[in-house]
């Protein structure tokens, strides 16, 4: 295209040659906008707001190409020159990046798709995972993708050995590991018992729910070998076990959750592709919808493959319950026991099926039945980020606790309910400002009275 411009200068040619593109897509956006194109985007036609945003970044793509084409043929040494300065510079970034523990130097803490476990982490990595309360927190995982310094054999060589199942209150969501339940539970245990050789697997993952934690002993938890598994509930669980079971498919014998594949880390896989990336990433995010959409209108027409969405929507929730279409997690806070029971019911089929996965390992189980700050003092999280999902003083959110203290005295394993512990504490904050997991407090809390829990019932035995 910057061909046949002899007699004009570098600069009116490339000027001449961006007129000739913008031309090209101006009559490309003409006939768009007549909608004799519209069918070769589905039922609903091209949607014009997208296409005019690819139209753009792509019109700008070719203006800087060309733009880079001229400088390589006028100006190449010194074009050449700034190309090795800027490689030269990330190169040394990437290096500082690594050596002084940047944030970009780490693959951000996020769960990778799974199909046997819908979610895990990627294994043996250290990730960032955000600032909390000033600090950066990383989240480290073993071979087997749970954040634990232990390996299965490194556990397995201590004399007692306990395993706590759960979400992101046991995983330690916004604390470093060292300020986590179970970290701080083993640590008291230890001094309580005068014992050292114990020890406590943190088996906690985000957003998991009885249907998970079942899949998870069964595949990874039970080759630790522990003597005593806890599996701490949350009353988020009973709405996610509702929506993985509708996600989840049975394949021979398996519970698997297809929408995983290797394009979304089947094998819980992660990507890092450096700290120029991780910095660029959330300003270039905005750019992705544009700069895919020519290609998924496109390459299937063309037979080129075209990479698959793996974007999970966590908070998609939708349920119809008491002639009312809920639509996040707390929908029991909102109704009687009478409607919900049959929610909490699946909820203790799967925990009854993980206590018989425990008690055939040759282990003892423990359900701990946990709250949220509004269950003990509304004050607790004054910005709260969820706080439109529900009201502090929802009509039937101790719903929860009764249904469990009911469950407890038809189920062949002891039921430990947190809430009278958080109730006569005079201890405050507990949990973050603007978020509702347990801060390095909440946790130290949380495992003090667990560890006096687990000793009273001599779950776990004092030494003298």
């Amino acid at each position: 295209m910057l061909n046949g411009m002899k007699g004009a200068s570098p600069r009116q040619g490339l000027l001449r040659a961006i007129g000739r593109v913008s031309g090209l897509f101006l009559l490309i956006i003409a006939v768009v906008f007549t909608g004799v194109l519209d069918r070769l985007s589905g039922a609903d036609g091209i949607p014009r707001a997208l296409f005019l945003q690819s139209a753009a970044v792509y019109w700008t793509l070719c203006c800087l190409a060309l733009g880079l084409v001229t400088a390589w043929r006028t100006r190449r040494p010194q074009l050449a020159m700034a190309i090795v300065s800027l490689l030269f510079s990330l190169g040394l970034f990437e290096l500082a990046a690594r050596q002084l523990e940047l944030p970009a130097g780490f693959l951000h803490w996020n769960g990778v798709a799974s199909r046997t476990h819908h979610h895990l982490y990627a294994p043996s990595r250290k990730m960032y995972a955000g600032i909390y309360l000033d600090e950066p927190v990383f989240v480290e995982t073993n071979r087997d993708g749970i954040r634990t310094p232990y390996e299965r054999e490194t556990f397995r060589a201590f004399a007692t050995r306990i395993a706590i199942l759960g979400d992101s209150f046991t995983f330690g969501f916004g604390v470093a590991q060292e300020d986590s339940m179970p970290t701080r539970l083993e640590q008291f245990l230890r001094q309580e018992t005068h014992d050292d050789d114990l020890a406590v697997l943190n088996a906690g993952v985000v957003s998991y729910s009885p249907l998970l934690e079942k899949l998870l002993f069964d595949d990874i938890v039970r080759h630790y070998d522990p003597q005593l598994v806890l599996l701490v509930l949350d009353p988020t669980d009973i709405g996610d076990d509702y929506t993985y079971g509708q996600e989840a498919v049975e394949e021979q014998g398996r519970t698997v959750f297809p929408r995983a594949g290797p394009e979304c880390g089947e094998d819980e896989v992660a990507h890092y592709y450096g700290a120029t990336i991780e910095v660029l990433a959330p300003m270039l995010k905005p750019l992705e919808p544009p700069l895919r959409y020519p290609l998924q209108v496109i390459g299937p027409r063309l037979g080129i493959p075209v990479g698959k969405n793996c974007a999970y929507d966590y908070y998609d929730f939708q349920l119809e319950i008491g002639g009312v279409v809920e639509t996040n997690r707390f929908f029991h806070y909102r109704h009687p026991l009478s409607t919900t029971r049959p929610h909490f019911d699946a909820s203790l089929a799967h925990i009854e099926a993980i206590a018989r996965a425990v008690r055939g390992a040759g282990a003892e189980f423990l359900l701990v039945i946990s709250p949220r700050f509004h269950h003990w003092n509304a004050a607790e999280s004054p910005e709260n980020w969820e706080h439109q999902d529900y009201a502090l003083d929802e009509p039937y959110q101790f719903e929860y606790f009764r249904y469990f203290e009911q469950a407890s005295s038809r189920v062949p394993f002891r039921v430990f309910d947190l809430l009278p512990s958080f109730q006569a504490t005079e201890e405050f904050p507990l949990v973050f400002e603007d978020d509702p997991h347990w801060n390095p407090r909440g946790n130290v809390f949380a495992a003090r009275s667990l560890a006096r829990y687990l000793l009273d019932q001599g779950l776990v035995e004092e030494k003298p």
